[in-house]
């Protein structure tokens, strides 16, 4: 029944990524269960949402890699003196 409806839905994800389901529901005018658009809307709305910049970073073994400061023993002029 929703597959109708998809293009439509993809348009306004388009537009507005964060649209709730239930206004995609009025612009599209859907007369049928709530409970189909919504699974629908969220089985698309991952591929309009855009990364989230403050997500958390995953990294592969050997991807990274960690350097300390060293501290010599002698002190080292710096400026001008």
């Amino acid at each position: 029944m929703v597959d109708d409806f998809e293009p439509a839905i993809r348009q306004l994800l388009l537009a507005a990524p964060t649209m709730p389901a239930t206004v995609i529901a009025e612009r599209i005018g859907w007369t049928r269960s709530s409970s189909i658009l919504r699974a629908k809307v969220a089985q698309l709305r991952p591929l309009f949402v855009l990364l989230d910049p403050a997500s958390r970073t995953s990294y592969d073994a050997g991807e990274l890699m960690q350097c300390d400061l060293w501290f010599p023993a002698v002190d080292i002029p710096l400026g001008h003196r």
